[in-house]
């Protein structure tokens, strides 16, 4: 029989076992993690170490580890985010317009308000094809109303979903919400925040610098906000309400013949000098991600993130990953020779 251990969750005791994941352990004491896939492959139930020892089975970032994937192996405590309920709504589309001739923004109204944070994420279902994971934004202006979820979304060819949106998906289209899901989304606090983003990853990003930017005015704030194209650089008029208000913001293009407003290169190559003092959050295409986490913790800065891992049409589900971002990193770059090759933003 597995040794009887004790399991502190945000300060409340309960009785566990070794060998249980943490996450397993919070469900059978009634107190539950935060979590979304529960196979290691989001950040959803990303926790804090306080005390004890755990066996983090490659997912340890500083000192956090996946829940879904860490195993008891002492009396531990551990402390989350406390986020809004997961919960489902329902609704319609209210309206699909074209940001570019590659992304959309589609705005669903719910019958019942949804609340989140943030920079999180909901699993949307549009009556009819598989669910998706997308992020609550704001318009290019910041507006949004309580019931609304307003989602930027770029057509991935060949997709289930996203060619349909405006097509077969347009205004009185049933919709399915569940969550909100997610770690990387706005907390306040006093060091700088780095924000950085590729391609659509700028829903998130803007719903967090926006927020923060009216929730902490004197607070440090760096955006730097990329794409590949340069007709999908959508974000110029919420940069331009960002740098009104004194953030300093960069707009890169990592495509051929960028913009004059815009640096080439990708987003990671424009990153400000990171300190252990900076919090640092990116929205985007996996390899983009990887390397800022990389960089935030050579720097010792705190980093959240939730990549953006597009859906694969009738795939089979996929091992769950055993290895941390640092080696996923450099496991990409040994294969690619390009933290980003073949990544589209």
């Amino acid at each position: 029989m597995a040794q009887p251990l004790a399991l502190v969750i945000n300060g409340r005791r309960i009785a566990a076992r070794a060998g249980q994941t943490l996450l397993e352990a919070g469900l059978a004491g009634g107190r539950v993690i935060p979590h979304d896939c529960a196979t290691g492959q989001c950040d959803t139930c990303r926790v804090r170490i306080h005390a004890g020892t755990v066996d983090d089975a490659g997912t340890r970032i500083g000192e956090t580890v996946l829940a879904c994937r860490a195993r008891l192996t002492s009396e531990t405590v551990i402390e989350f985010d406390e986020v809004p309920d997961v919960v489902r709504r329902s609704g319609s589309v209210e309206r699909v317009v074209a940001l570019t001739p590659d992304i959309v923004e589609v705005t669903v109204a719910l019958r019942k308000r949804l609340a989140y944070l943030p920079g999180q994420y909901v699993r949307v279902t549009f009556a009819g094809l598989p669910p998706r994971d997308y992020s609550p934004s704001l318009r290019a202006d910041g507006s949004g109303e309580l019931h609304e979820l307003v989602f930027q979304i770029r057509r991935q060819e060949g997709g289930a979903v996203s060619p349909h949106l405006g097509q077969r998906v347009g205004a009185g289209h049933a919709v399915k919400v569940e969550g909100p899901f997610g770690q990387a989304f706005h907390r306040l606090g006093r060091g700088r925040l780095v924000i950085v983003s590729s391609g659509v990853g700028w829903a998130p990003a803007w719903a967090v610098a926006r927020a923060s930017r009216l929730r902490e005015p004197e607070r440090g704030l760096v955006v730097v906000a990329g794409g590949r194209h340069p007709q999908n650089l959508y974000m110029r008029p919420a940069l331009d309400w960002l740098r009104e208000r004194g953030v300093t913001t960069i707009l890169t293009c990592s495509g051929s013949n960028p913009p004059a407003d815009a640096r080439p290169g990708r987003p990671t190559l424009h990153l400000p000098m990171l300190t252990a003092d900076d919090t640092v959050l990116a929205a985007g295409a996996p390899g983009m991600v990887a390397a800022v986490q990389f960089l935030a913790a050579a720097a010792g800065a705190t980093c959240y993130a939730d990549p953006f891992h597009a859906a694969e049409r009738g795939s089979a589900s996929k091992e769950p990953p055993t290895t941390n971002f640092i080696q996923r990193l450099l496991r990409r770059m040994s294969r690619d020779h390009g933290v980003e090759a073949d990544l589209p933003t």
